[in-house]
């Protein structure tokens, strides 16, 4: 067994290299917990009817990006003859180059808290998410699938991903935070909100900052799913979730549809959640749009697969990088409530953002037998 999650991971790479090669969008992903890569492709490539798309989402519909469609290929047709088959392909048009959102300074990043701090303390906002860019430079030897290797393997418990299209250009991340997953009319959802440093010994004290933070999170879930008509079946105790060089308060849900909603609609109220806009939603997503100060594109957007109907496997775009001709531009921030202080709030968002950085710079290349557990 542990042979042939070997091969087919190599065979999984080598296809994602060869379609990289042709200029063929492609998105190379793995579940948490999973260890078999899986993959979706333009549809005109497939070799068997569709059964599932995978959904790349921007943060809102505001974005200058769109959702991109790609077609998930059922891991039974990831064969040699199938990678004979993308090889025969002729290289296509090369894809345009992204430009790279600006790089946030401190002194901005301060400026735009002030401008959060003074809409809550208006009264218009409970809490908005601040978000910035850090640029890295991009190594001359960075190889693209290397450094998914590295993210897929040092978070397994992460839907870890790499992305390359025409209208995203590359987008390489590992996002521990499940926006929502789908098996017939049960839902399951996470609420993963509030921060602080992982530490060695497992055990942490949480202020009230980040305990309201979470709670507005899962206030926000139940809200939703009460106002469609579902059923919660489950909620999980509060428990604490490591992921990279953080910690976060976690709760789980499981709803049951009793009404049969469609599941686009649901999508639309329940994203942006608190955890990435902030609350009261529309009031939150006006003040991010105004003080922000660029467009997060895919970031804090939605990634997964689905078939709009009785399956869907959807997370947050968080942890996340793009990558441009010289430089890396990381994604990364944090919940700013009546609370927050701005120099906190900074080193928040440095240490969010070394769970990626940190795996551009390999001392070693990774190699395909040393993911296997």
């Amino acid at each position: 067994m542990r042979f042939e999650f070997l091969v087919l991971k190599e065979l999984t790479v080598t296809i994602a290299q060869t379609l990289f090669s042709k200029n063929i969008s492609f998105c190379l992903y793995r579940f948490p917990a999973e260890k078999v890569f899986r993959m979706a492709i333009e549809e005109s490539f497939l070799l068997h009817q569709k059964d599932q798309i995978f959904l790349i989402a921007p943060f809102h519909e505001g974005s200058s990006d769109k959702e991109i469609h790609l077609a998930v290929v059922n891991n039974e047709f990831l064969t040699n003859d199938f990678l004979h088959h993308i090889q025969k392909e002729t290289v296509g048009k090369e894809f345009p180059e992204i430009q790279l959102p600006p790089e946030t300074t401190k002194i901005e990043y301060f400026q735009k808290t002030n401008a959060y701090l003074k809409e809550i303390h208006s009264g218009k906002i409970e809490k908005a998410i601040l978000s910035r860019v850090i640029y890295e430079d991009k190594p001359k030897d960075f190889n693209l699938f290397d450094c998914f290797l590295r993210l897929s393997t040092s978070y397994p418990e992460t839907f870890s991903y790499l992305l390359v299209t025409p209208q995203s250009g590359i987008w390489l991340g590992a996002t521990p935070e499940l926006l929502l997953e789908k098996r017939q009319n049960e839902y399951a959802v996470m609420a993963l909100a509030g921060t602080q440093p992982r530490n060695e010994s497992g055990k942490y004290f949480w202020r009230e900052k980040e305990m309201e933070e979470h709670l507005m999170v899962g206030r926000h879930i139940q809200s939703i799913f009460n106002k469609n008509g579902f059923k919660l079946i489950k909620k999980s105790p509060l428990t604490t979730k490591e992921t990279g060089k953080v910690a976060h308060l976690k709760t789980d849900y499981l709803f049951e549809d009793i009404i049969k909603i469609e599941l686009e609609s649901l999508l639309k109220d329940l994203h942006p959640t608190p955890a990435i806009g902030g609350l009261p939603v529309n009031n939150a997503l006006a003040c991010i749009i105004e003080h922000e100060g660029y467009d997060r594109r895919y970031y804090s957007g939605i990634i997964g697969q689905t078939d709009f109907s009785s399956a869907a496997d959807l997370y947050i775009n968080l942890r996340c990088m793009q990558v441009g001709k010289d430089k890396i531009a990381i994604y990364t921030g944090g919940g700013i409530t009546a609370a927050s202080d701005a120099e906190e709030e900074w080193q928040e968002t440095i240490l969010k953002s070394k769970t990626v950085a940190e795996k551009i710079y390999a001392s070693k290349t990774m190699k395909l037998n040393e993911t296997i557990r």
